[in-house]
């Protein structure tokens, strides 16, 4: 597959959502998906088609108005095919998902509506990654690194009005500095204030802590139900822990909080069970260490943007243990150290 012509990839994502590929097919789609960011996006807008398309697309109404869905996408198909393009995705009288897709594209199209890499929905840009990060440039140039699962929604009068976005999810903000237009980050029990400065701000489902970790400048961390507010500067940790209504500050000890976005780790007598949790949250995976794998094995090593492959075969020559994959699970084996 390739990355500029979509022609393909689309009939994947439409058979995908329908549920009617085959494991070779699947395959196919979920390598292409990990190809890039691009293919990443194209993916996601096309499965939020899918999603709002179950309320957009009510077959009486199209038919009250005499409209043959398969009928006007394969005379929009032959058109573009004309102009020297390629469009596969033909619907398939059996699947009411193609019906679906191909009706809520026709609208789009015929309504004017281009559909970027992200999703405009309610006056809001609304940006989502699954398995990679996304870099994302705003109106103002600031700049966010959107960590793997995470959501960045962005409202329409952001260049007009104050600076304020959502995040569900794991994020870095390089912020552009403005002291008229303070950048807000709206979180799920706290914001996020700056005028101009980086950091990082993790905001995970299911877990109890929101952290900020500032590498530049200053940012105030503020509960929305507590009356008080940290102002944190570079080097240091602001925690929220949400069930006991907690605000902690501290300096910051880990080296490799930026490691999912930088593939860059330092390790100094680090115990390899620390080690697995970074490879976790850096390369987005399943590491289990089997119960013979001694709790004393410590690792000193650094890793430049490395491959977790590459990462495995060093940990397992310096420790003497073995790995194996199984899906997207991995097990470290042995009892070496």
């Amino acid at each position: 597959m390739n990355d500029q012509n979509h022609s393909e990839e689309v009939s994947l994502i439409a058979k995908h959502l329908s549920g009617e590929t085959t494991s070779t097919e699947e395959e196919a789609l979920r390598r292409w998906i990990t190809l890039s960011s691009a293919n990443e996006q194209t993916y996601l807008k096309f499965k939020r088609i899918y999603e709002v398309s179950g309320k957009m697309y009510e077959p009486t109404k199209y038919d009250s108005l005499g409209i043959d869905v398969e009928k006007e996408w394969n005379h929009f198909v032959s058109g573009v095919e004309q102009k020297g393009k390629t469009i596969r995705m033909e619907p398939q009288p059996k699947s009411n998902t193609w019906l679906r897709i191909a009706a809520v594209l026709l609208l789009l199209i015929a309504s004017g509506i281009v559909i970027n890499y992200f999703v405009s929905q309610g006056g809001e840009q609304v940006y989502q990654t699954a398995e990679n990060s996304q870099e994302i440039t705003l109106p103002d140039r600031s700049s966010v690194f959107l960590n793997r699962n995470s959501t960045l929604t962005v409202s329409n009068s952001f260049a007009d009005k104050n600076r304020e976005v959502k995040l569900l999810g794991e994020a870095f903000f390089e912020v552009t500095p403005d002291a008229q237009r303070p950048f807000i980050i709206e979180l799920d029990n706290a914001n996020v204030r700056v005028l101009g400065t980086s950091f990082n701000v993790q905001n995970l489902e299911n877990q109890n802590e929101i952290e900020v970790v500032v590498e530049t400048g200053v940012v105030q961390l503020a509960p929305k139900e507590l009356n008080q507010s940290l102002e944190l500067r570079a080097g240091q940790r602001g925690t929220f822990r949400r069930k006991e209504k907690q605000l902690v500050s501290t300096e910051n000890t880990d080296a490799n909080f930026l490691s999912w976005k930088t593939k860059n780790m330092v390790f100094s007598n680090t115990s390899l069970k620390s080690v697995v949790e970074t490879l976790r949250s850096t390369y987005g995976v399943e590491i289990i260490i089997s119960a013979e794998v001694s709790d004393e094995c410590e690792v000193t090593v650094t890793f430049e943007n490395q491959p977790l492959e590459a990462v495995l075969k060093v940990l397992q020559s310096t420790l003497s243990l073995t790995y194996k994959r199984e899906g997207s699970k991995i097990e470290i084996t042995g009892a070496g150290c």
